[in-house]
């Protein structure tokens, strides 16, 4: 009889894997925790720079902060918004940030082009969080509190009866209240606050 592989090979005994499958399998599992290794060093770094990237002695508002039922109707809670303010063609930032050294909170914009925050408004008692926002305003022509006739005070300075935005701007919010823009001057280089309602 021609013996066959099956007949010389004892039942429950496999034959050895190769060297050449064996080196295969080895750098599999090498690869796959390398990769598994950076992925996590890479979640641990975003997760960092995200908690680090702020101004010194600022943070961004808590869960409690946050919980106020009209807020919810945006994602962002109405404390961050995301915009082309200088029309580089790049994501600019703007967040209501706060210092519990001060009890203080402000409106602070970090552009693309600019790896440091910048405070664009007067710090605020942050007692009176929970009653302001911020959120995007697109380009466009809109009628200011100097247009609108409020008060001879907000047309003191020169302000104009209307905006016109080339680029995104922020909306300031005081709800059921007063309403700012604050936008990006080109001549400038910086932003500039103007009422739209008092």
């Amino acid at each position: 009889m021609i013996a066959t592989l099956t007949s010389v090979i004892p039942t429950g005994v496999r034959p050895s894997a190769s060297p050449w499958f064996n080196r295969v399998k080895e750098f599999c599992v090498s690869s796959l925790r390398e990769a598994f290794a950076v992925l996590f060093v890479a979640i641990l770094s975003s997760h960092l720079l995200f908690a680090q990237d702020l101004p010194k002695a600022w943070r961004r508002a808590d869960a409690v902060e946050r919980s106020a039922a009209w807020r919810k109707k945006s994602p962002a809670r109405f404390f961050r918004v995301e915009g082309d303010f200088d029309g580089d063609g790049k994501p600019d930032v703007a967040e209501l940030l706060i210092d519990d050294s001060t009890k203080k909170f402000a409106l602070f914009v970090r552009l693309a082009c600019k790896p440091t925050w910048q405070r664009v408004s007067e710090q605020m008692d942050v007692a009176s969080l929970d009653r302001f926002a911020i959120d995007l305003v697109k380009s466009g022509r809109y009628e200011t509190a100097c247009g609108k006739g409020y008060d001879d005070s907000f047309c003191a300075h020169g302000e104009p009866d209307y905006l016109v935005l080339s680029h995104p701007a922020i909306d300031f919010i005081y709800t059921e209240s007063a309403d700012s823009i604050f936008y990006w001057d080109e001549k400038t280089k910086s932003f500039r606050e103007i009422a739209m309602s008092d």
